[in-house]
């Protein structure tokens, strides 16, 4: 059974519900064994600037990364991203800090064994400002969630679904905004894990058609 894609073209309004995914964590497409720098910059295209100055904290697997260009990732690694955090807390946990012996018990260690290139599967969490900021192209890139994961959230926007949508696609084929409500309700992506892309479009312009 092939994975099954689902696109959405929302109003901002019900884009920022598709953002709260991220603090939980969504699953996206990358190269497996690269380094956690290469993978954010190559991968997802955020800019090495923004890596360098705006992702101040690095968390692979629950362990704090000092140096994004020796961390490497492996099949269903979680790596959890946020900008500064405030006072001693933060600046401990920030990569490279000089606080960082503070919390040796819980850094990220680095592998001397490498791990062969190939596509594969990167658990992915953003928070506080990051969410917003790079979370629009995380979604517009496309996030990986189990079928019965899609199909609850997706009940649950039903109603502004119908009010918030620009654009449906299950497949590539657009559908009628009525239709994608009704085919999600019957399990359309269960349980094969399914590909969602999201983007968000000015209010007002353009609506899914309706029955």
């Amino acid at each position: 059974m092939s994975n099954p894609t689902f696109s959405l073209i929302v109003e901002p309004k019900l884009f920022d519900r598709f953002l709260q995914l991220l603090q939980k964590g969504v699953k996206v497409t990358g190269r497996v064994g690269s380094t956690v720098r290469s993978f954010l910059c190559e991968d997802l295209g955020v800019s090495p600037e923004y890596v360098e100055k705006r992702i101040q904290t690095l968390f692979l697997n629950g362990k704090a990364i000092d140096n994004p260009d020796t961390a490497l990732l492996k099949e269903d690694s979680t790596l959890a991203l946020s900008a500064a955090m405030p006072g001693l807390l933060g600046a401990t946990l920030r990569k490279g800090s000089y606080y960082a012996r503070m919390r040796s018990e819980i850094s990220h260690e680095e592998q001397s064994q490498g791990i062969s290139l190939h596509e594969g599967f990167v658990l992915l969490k953003l928070f506080n400002l990051l969410s917003a900021e790079i979370g629009p192209a995380v979604l517009k890139r496309g996030i990986w969630l189990k079928g019965e994961e899609l199909n609850q959230f997706l009940k649950e926007l039903s109603d502004e679904l119908l009010s918030y949508c620009a654009e449906a696609r299950v497949d590539g084929q657009a559908v009628k905004e009525v239709l994608a409500v009704h085919v999600v309700g019957h399990a359309q992506f269960g349980p094969v894990a399914a590909r969602a892309a999201v983007e968000h479009r000015p209010p007002g312009i353009g609506r899914c058609p309706r029955s």
